[in-house]
């Protein structure tokens, strides 16, 4: 192909795909708003395609459903909680201060109003989803992955078992507090920590002083 089609042939697409990515973008945050607007209930594709300003044909171009795009909103949050982790974690030398770190940082979702509200409504929608077993086993597992990283480094006997365990206490803490609307204070995810590492038989190096 000529160069200078070629290269107006990729501006269009590039332009293509700019729109395209505004579109889902703003598909994700109508969802998010229409999931915590009607939390418990069910949102409706109606209400959350208004919210967005686009049209079913546009919706359908990009999910195959409301279950996808439920699932799209999980892996989306998802993400971002991950890229925050793997940065706090980043920070620590010591493999058991980096569990705390993720420990800590998963916890961290109760404890802003805005994320806790989203994350109920995600969460509370996510379980009536035919694919809510796919949601936990892919969507989460870099969060898992990293967690599992640390663990390795610790030196366990059974790092994938401590790893589901530690991950079903947090998520298990997690739900809790979403369920009964309130948030845990800094001595409650301190022992949710102290708990894990315990059974891990681990212990956090005290940092040293400069």
């Amino acid at each position: 192909m000529n160069t200078r089609v070629a290269a107006a042939v990729g501006r269009a697409l590039d332009e293509r795909q700019r729109e395209a990515t505004e579109e889902v973008e703003r598909i994700l945050a109508a969802a998010v708003t229409v999931l915590e607007r009607v939390a418990p209930a069910a949102p409706r594709i109606s209400d959350i395609l208004a919210e967005a300003g686009t049209s079913n044909k546009a919706f359908y171009r990009y999910f195959s459903g409301k279950d996808d795009l439920i699932l799209a909103v999980m892996e989306r949050g998802v993400g971002m909680v991950t890229s925050y982790l793997d940065h706090m974690m980043s920070k620590e030398d010591d493999p058991a201060r980096r569990v705390a770190r993720w420990i800590e940082g998963a916890l961290a979702q109760v404890g802003e109003p805005r994320l806790t509200r989203a994350s109920r409504a995600v969460v509370a929608q996510l379980a009536a989803t035919a694919e809510a077993r796919v949601a936990d086993e892919e969507i989460t597992r870099p969060m898992r992955d990293l967690l599992f990283a640390a663990i390795s480094d610790l030196g366990t006997g059974d790092p994938r078992r401590d790893t589901d365990a530690v991950y079903a206490t947090v998520f298990g803490t997690l739900r809790y507090y979403l369920a009964v609307d309130t948030q845990p204070g800094p001595e409650d995810i301190e022992h949710v920590v102290s708990f894990c590492l315990k059974g891990m038989g681990a212990t956090r190096r005290r940092r040293k002083s400069h």
